[in-house]
């Protein structure tokens, strides 16, 4: 099916490490064992509240991945802006200038919690550590794992990515997996990572072609 050659296309760019972070690679070989399911959406309302109730509701998902193909261009992915702010249970939270862009923060409200909203694409304005193969949105639809140690405090209203479970994984491997994460992002990127690339920023735009 085609869906399924989108998924794993965009996969292998989490395998291949372009995101910067080693634990989406880690997870990326076998997503289903880490509660994250990946989906295939056309630019629509209904699709996009759909996946997302699902991904909420559904004991057995933990993160999920919305993929839109035909986002191939600044309008498509202004179109896709517009629409995330209408969706049911999906706001925008952060409008921030930072130099030439424009960065949002979208966010899906999970329960009594504010998840962050990841976002990825082919667009050159992109950070290169948000640039790939499809369209891309993906968040944490269930609460972070009862850790009995954290590298980073958060607080306990939000929910993101690095909420992943591997709490099966042994500590030298978490540990090579996180120190690991900052010297690749920092890389790809060619620089320490700024608001563009932060997790707080869904996307960025430069401001001379935003809404």
């Amino acid at each position: 099916m085609l869906e399924d050659k989108v998924i794993e296309t965009q996969l292998e760019f989490y395998r291949s490490g372009k995101s910067g972070c080693l634990f989406a690679a880690y997870a990326a070989n076998k997503p289903e064992t880490f509660g994250w399911s990946l989906s295939v959406s056309d630019v629509t309302e209904s699709s996009v509240s759909d996946i997302i109730n699902r991904a909420i509701s559904c004991p057995d998902i933990t993160m999920q991945s919305i993929i839109f193909p035909s986002v191939l261009h600044i309008n498509e992915l202004l179109d896709l802006l517009t629409l995330l702010e209408g969706v049911s249970g999906c706001f925008l939270e952060q409008r921030v200038i930072f130099k030439d862009s424009i960065c949002l923060g979208y966010r899906v409200r999970v329960n009594d919690k504010v998840s962050w909203v990841t976002g990825f694409g082919n667009f050159s304005f992109f950070p290169k550590t948000r640039q790939s193969v499809f369209t891309e949105i993906v968040f944490r639809s269930k609460p972070r794992p009862k850790y009995e140690t954290v590298m980073k405090p958060s607080p306990d209203s939000v929910l993101h990515l690095a909420d992943l479970n591997v709490m099966s994984m042994s500590e030298n491997k978490f540990k090579s997996l996180w120190y690991g994460s900052f010297d690749k992002t920092a890389s790809i990127l060619g620089h320490n990572p700024d608001l563009r690339s932060a997790a707080k920023t869904t996307f960025s735009i430069p401001r001379n072609v935003a809404r």
